[in-house]
């Protein structure tokens, strides 16, 4: 996908976006061709509300969820977005990850499990410091040095992971420049901690902002977000 195209999908494409349950032919091909994608990240950072989304499209006015008490995987199924359907992504499954147990169980879980994306939620309303449990930059400096452990010792051959995301969620109740200060730390932390656990990426992460709820915006940022996702694991 040249650059042209890249910027037209993401200007007026993404919007475009379709979810079908595959069959016949199709639902064979997930079988070697789908894609899984790990969901992990902070208590309550709305990483349940983005998979209702990318699985059903399913985008509504902010309310108390339920928490997520298990490791939950979805069905198959299959993403198509832009003109004419140009870009497909095939998900055998997404895991949602219970943000409770905490950041170095999630990234055992991501260790074991293989995925080939790694979607990291962060709470742009939760405390600046404080331990893991409750700030951010704790949260993710703990996975981090916890992940690129395991693969350290295991080597990055066996490692699929083709792009990790880190959303910076609820962009919607902070203000701008916290946001961009807490771009910044969390930049940091990543080019620090991970590197055998970078896999077979290429590009750098991609530290993206998100509103999960209805805004003015609509589902702008969740959309750009799904289409880093496709196009990174359909290279």
């Amino acid at each position: 996908m040249t650059g042209a195209e890249t910027a037209t999908l993401l200007k007026v494409g993404v919007a475009i976006i379709q979810r079908v349950a595959p069959s016949g032919i199709a639902l064979i091909k997930s079988w070697f061709k789908g894609k899984e994608v790990f969901i992990v990240g902070q208590k309550r950072a709305g990483k349940t509300t983005f998979i209702d989304y990318l699985q059903y499209g399913l985008f509504d006015d902010e309310k108390e969820t339920f928490k997520t008490l298990d490791i939950t995987p979805s069905a198959r199924f299959n993403v198509k977005m832009g003109r004419d359907s140009a870009l497909e992504l095939s998900i055998k499954r997404v895991v949602d990850v219970p943000g409770q147990i905490g950041p170095s169980a999630h990234a055992d879980l991501a260790f074991e499990r293989r995925p080939h994306g790694i979607i990291i939620f962060t709470d742009l309303t939760s405390p600046i410091k404080g331990g893991p449990d409750r700030a951010a930059a704790a949260w993710l400096l703990e996975f981090c040095k916890r992940l690129e452990a395991r693969w350290r010792a295991k080597g990055r051959k066996s490692n699929r992971i083709k792009t990790v995301i880190l959303v910076l969620n609820k962009m919607d109740k902070v203000d701008p420049k916290r946001g961009e200060l807490r771009k910044k730390d969390f930049r940091k932390i990543l080019d620090a901690e991970l590197r055998e656990a970078r896999g077979q990426m290429i590009e750098e992460i991609a530290i993206m902002p998100c509103v999960l709820v209805t805004n003015p915006d609509g589902t702008k940022a969740v959309d750009s977000m799904i289409a880093h996702l496709a196009k990174a694991l359909t290279k």
